[in-house]
């Protein structure tokens, strides 16, 4: 990327001012929305709101024009009739302004010669000083800028590897919120809807060199040159994972695509094979994509050598049948291990050759611990899996014991013991530990059940330990994780 483009960027993502044209003081309306989200998420630049009607919106003086702003503004953000935009951003290139998001629809993706012809001429715009992220966007999120996309206010402010780049408005915003429930911090996330300047190709060339993303997703819908963009993506997983989610890949996925961004798609198999020979992981889905950047940003080793731990045999025989179908190794415990292993189960039954089966899912704590240390300490395994089941442990058992009058322990004790044991072995054996916790008892009587099982994610996820919510997603997770090896990991 040239070092003037670059510069641009930079001043996109974390801009000292920020100007936001459109109808500022209607409430409900994009440009009102934009003002009130910058505010709410602690942007700490200089906010112009920009209307001809003037006034004020939230405390804020509302300017006539951009000429009466004082100061450089780096980032404009642009919610005004689609037919007004290329005046605006002509104005902008007049005050040189860096950037532009354009949040207004109705140009190529409509399909119409009108809407054409408006997307080539803010397109020509562009190329006298300014660039564009747009139309037909969200726009930007950028927590160590400040700046959030449409509407935001809600993500997480704290800065993390990972990047996203995103033609759907709506697909980045449920990104941003699932990825705080995924313990995923964000660098960068942009909805570049239509892409007519800043697409795909320039995106990632610059996120291949942000020093601040370690790990990149995307959701495309469709690239106006493919083989150009193939070789960006090559360079980019030569240095950083990237995880690609195609939309638009059968007959009627095409044609929503059209009429979304007005983007060409093209054949699934082709679309995949190629991605997958450029280094990039293909997923079919959001929640197969934050599956594997939490396992990208956790885990440390990129094996496929697995050992499961569960307490039920049906667990052990479909987790088992999961990895197989998915290329991950179950290699079977020594005869030393088994042996050891044996010794804490009074009655036979249990499998303890891997999956390691428990026989109940609320085994006490302190024999279970100890099983998990054989297995961690003993076996050259990769990646130790244990499923829990939430329901039995923090409901079931406990209401039986206060129906014999014995007082069971506190809420989530069971599995604050448990992380102290994980944080221990995890430190002494160097190998990553990966918890399923599955809750299938969803009950409206238990509401302070469900904030347990999300304080329980994020004590372990904040001690480094990823959790997921079923044991496919969690085995799929590792299992695209160790497609993403950078060079250095493959030697």
């Amino acid at each position: 990327m040239q070092p003037a483009d670059k510069e641009r960027l930079e001043r996109m993502f974390h801009p000292r001012a920020m100007a936001v044209f459109g109808a500022v003081t209607k409430p409900g309306g994009f440009a009102h929305s934009i003002v009130l989200s910058q505010m709410r998420y602690g942007y700490t630049g200089r906010l112009y709101p920009v209307s001809l009607g003037g006034g004020q919106v939230a405390g804020l003086r509302v300017y006539r024009s951009l000429g009466e702003v004082e100061g450089p503004v780096d980032l404009a953000s642009v919610s005004v009739p689609a037919g007004a935009v290329p005046e605006v951003l002509r104005d902008c290139v007049r005050h040189g302004v860096a950037g532009a998001q354009i949040h207004t629809s109705g140009f190529a993706e409509t399909g119409e010669a009108e809407g054409k012809a408006l997307q080539a001429d803010i397109t020509r715009i562009a190329e006298e000083g300014i660039r564009l992220i747009g139309p037909n966007c969200f726009g930007i999120h950028c927590p160590r800028g400040g700046i959030t996309l449409l509407p935001g206010f809600d993500f997480s402010k704290e800065p993390g590897p990972v990047a996203l780049i995103s033609q759907s408005g709506g697909g980045a915003k449920d990104f941003a919120h699932e990825t705080q429930y995924a313990g995923i911090g964000l660098s960068k996330v942009v909805s570049y809807g239509n892409g007519c300047d800043l697409g795909a190709v320039d995106l990632l060339t610059y996120l291949s060199e942000d020093p601040e993303t370690g790990y990149v997703g995307a959701y495309l819908e469709g690239v106006p040159d493919g083989r150009r963009f193939l070789e960006v993506v090559r360079r980019m997983t030569a240095r950083k994972p990237m995880v690609v989610w195609k939309g638009g890949l059968t007959p009627f996925g095409g044609r929503a695509a059209m009429s979304h961004t007005g983007s060409l798609s093209g054949e699934g198999p082709v679309w995949k094979g190629a991605l997958t020979q450029a280094g990039a992981v293909a997923v079919d889905g959001l929640d197969e994509m934050i599956d594997t950047l939490v396992a990208l940003t956790y885990l440390k080793s990129r094996g496929r050598r697995i050992a499961l731990v569960g307490g039920g045999g049906a667990i052990g025989v479909f987790t088992s049948d999961l990895a197989h179908r998915l290329g991950l190794e179950l290699p079977l415990f020594s005869e030393q291990t088994q042996s050891r292993l044996k010794k804490w189960f009074r009655t036979p039954g249990n499998s303890v050759r891997n999956p390691l089966d428990t026989g109940t899912p609320a085994m006490p704590l302190e024999p279970f611990t100890a099983l998990l240390e054989e297995v961690l300490t003993r076996e050259p395994i990769d990646v130790l899996v244990c499923v829990m089941l939430l329901h039995p442990l923090e409901v079931v058992f406990p209401t039986f014991m206060e129906m014999e009058g014995l007082k069971p322990e506190p809420k989530g004790a069971y599995f604050e013991g448990l992380l102290q044991a994980l944080k221990r072995l995890k430190r002494s054996t160097g190998k990553d530990v990966v918890m399923v916790i599955e809750n299938r008892a969803h009950r409206l009587e238990y509401v302070e059940f469900e904030e347990l099982n999300r304080m329980i994610h994020f004590r372990y996820q904040a001690e480094g330990i990823p959790v997921y919510s079923h044991a496919e997603r969690a085995l799929r997770g590792i299992r695209n994780a160790s497609f993403a090896l950078c060079p250095q990991e493959r030697a």
